[in-house]
């Protein structure tokens, strides 16, 4: 048996008990070592991890983009904050140089009380959200569901799909609800059978990412909805897990990584793209073409990089020695 030594818990500081009891089988020991040093320092970046860490700063923001995905921390990355204060509105398009994001409604809890007593089809979707979930919601979570429904338009049969996936995926923290909600609001997942279309894409996605960690050596945990998106576009393309690890082990070579986290994913789209757009979709095809085009652009740059005219240089080599025996040759008719 083991315990703590007691005289060290005087300095200790605050873990969630998340990490404890439900992310040490699916996380690694550098992502560990990088949410340890993250909660003992709020606030630091990418640099200061690697620092303490002894990781990269690469590998660093890979390891916290695991976190992030897993709703555990926020980066400046996040845009999404449902307890944040309201921005300012009223600014024109004209006086900022990017596009304006509509920000998520945030209801009083008045509003959101109204609208259950109008809306049949919204209580039962918050009733049942708390059985699918098993969780009591208090205003931060009522408000989610409330954005689901008007502000992603998707009606409460389509969000009752949405979290029974969640909850099949093992991605039910408020960033990645509102992040199923985002996608399938902007790719027309506003009907039942579009959404089972994709739970189906998704239950195939989960195989893949499965049979993938196997191949790979990789500890089998849950994708992140993240990596659900890009699993299932591999597999609308036709691509199977011995293709994926293939592109993995090129990931990895360059890399010099093997995790399955969304940075190296990205990486590995890359790879899957060009061969996609080559035509190839099997290990058998993809060895016997000449080259992917994702292959051939880095195989283009490369050789940018380090080419060189040999004629070129065998032309100077030669007049180099010309004119040392043009000056030997003044040196003698000196002398004599």
């Amino acid at each position: 048996m083991y315990s703590a030594d007691v005289k060290y818990l005087a300095s200790s500081f605050s873990v969630p008990a998340k990490i404890a009891d439900e992310m040490l089988t699916r996380c690694t020991g550098e992502q560990l070592k990088v949410i340890l040093c993250i909660l003992r320092n709020p606030g630091i970046d990418d640099n200061g991890l690697a620092e303490k860490t002894g990781l990269s700063a690469d590998a660093a923001a890979e390891c916290a983009d695991f976190w992030a995905d897993a709703g555990l921390i926020v980066s400046e990355k996040t845009t999404l904050d449902l307890t944040a204060s309201e921005k300012d509105s009223k600014e024109t398009a004209e006086e900022v140089s990017v596009p304006k994001i509509v920000p998520l409604l945030k209801p009083t809890q008045q509003e959101i009380d109204k609208a259950l007593e109008k809306s049949r089809s919204l209580r039962n979707l918050f009733n049942e959200a708390q059985q699918i979930l098993g969780k009591t919601y208090g205003y931060t979570m009522q408000s989610l569901l409330y954005n689901i429904v008007y502000y992603y338009g998707l009606s409460q049969d389509v969000a009752n799909l949405l979290l029974n996936f969640a909850k099949y995926a093992d991605t039910c923290s408020q960033q990645e609800l509102l992040k199923i909600a985002k996608y399938w609001s902007e790719n027309g997942i506003t009907d039942c059978s579009a959404a089972n279309d994709f739970i189906h894409r998704a239950t195939k996605g989960r195989k893949l990412f499965s049979e993938l960690a196997e191949l790979t050596g990789n500890a089998d945990s849950s994708p992140t909805f993240a990596q659900y998106e890009l699993l299932c576009k591999w597999i609308l393309w036709g691509f199977d897990a011995e293709c994926v690890a293939k592109a993995h082990s090129i990931m990895k070579s360059e890399k010099e990584t093997g995790t399955l986290n969304y940075r190296n994913f990205q990486y590995m789209d890359k790879v899957l793209k060009g061969w996609h757009e080559a035509g190839v979709h099997t290990v058998k095809e993809i060895e016997a073409a000449p080259s992917s085009a994702f292959e051939q652009k880095k195989k283009q740059k490369q050789k940018k990089e380090t080419s060189f005219d040999i004629e070129l240089v065998k032309e100077k080599s030669r007049d180099r020695t010309r004119d040392i025996g043009n000056m030997k040759n003044k040196k003698r008719t000196r002398r004599a």
